[in-house]
């Protein structure tokens, strides 16, 4: 992997409606947790991820198709047999979705990072990392997100509301970015290196083990 690489992290909105439709779901949660990790390695058969979740196979297509067809696409076919064999991965795979609820309340949707409900209650991916490692990665947000380096009173209050607190955390910046771009409908993009990011290096290791 290059110095030069990047990890491109997109906080994009999700519809209230899909979002309660996954995340009150384990199953669907569980379809989009493993089909993030395992694709980091390359995409992945239906097959094998429904041997992964131990279900059968005609419940998870029935669920990719009526239920996350927006989640995932086909990346390669493959004969197998004198049928077809289509291989899959996350449509998005480097975005995190987050939705609003009540009394500005923010909702997170992580699939790669397990993570599924009010930031207040589960957080963000960055809160595994170091203090030190969050703070080399504040630098990419700032610039990334156009974001400003200090936060106004509204802005903290907003992530006091949340749950969160100082020294905020990479992704606490780059969702009130993306929440300042509701109206106009623009996300908020983040490229991180790499091998800056200690949460992806973990994710990967641990996937490829």
């Amino acid at each position: 992997m290059s110095a030069s690489s990047s990890c491109r992290i997109e906080i994009a909105h999700i519809d209230p409606e899909a979002y309660t439709a996954i995340v009150n779901h384990p199953l669907r949660k569980d379809i989009l947790r493993s089909l993030y990790r395992m694709a980091l390695s390359g995409p992945v058969s239906k097959q094998k991820l429904a041997d992964e979740l131990s279900i059968d196979y005609h419940q998870l297509v029935y669920q990719l198709n009526d239920h996350l067809r927006e989640f995932w696409k086909v990346v390669e076919e493959q004969k197998v047999r004198g049928t077809r064999m289509e291989l899959i991965a996350p449509a998005h795979p480097s975005t995190i979705y987050i939705a609003l609820g009540r009394e500005r309340s923010v909702n997170v949707f992580d699939p790669l990072a397990n993570l599924f409900g009010p930031l207040a209650k589960v957080g963000t991916r960055c809160d595994a990392c170091s203090p030190s490692d969050a703070s080399r990665c504040m630098r990419y947000v700032h610039n990334g997100c156009a974001c400003t380096n200090s936060l106004s009173a509204s802005e903290k209050d907003v992530l006091k509301a949340n749950g969160r607190s100082s020294p905020y955390r990479p992704l606490d910046n780059a969702i009130l970015c993306a929440l300042k771009g509701i109206s106009s409908g623009e996300s908020c993009v983040v490229d991180i290196p790499c091998e800056g990011c200690a949460f992806l290096r973990k994710t990967i290791k641990i996937s490829l083990d």
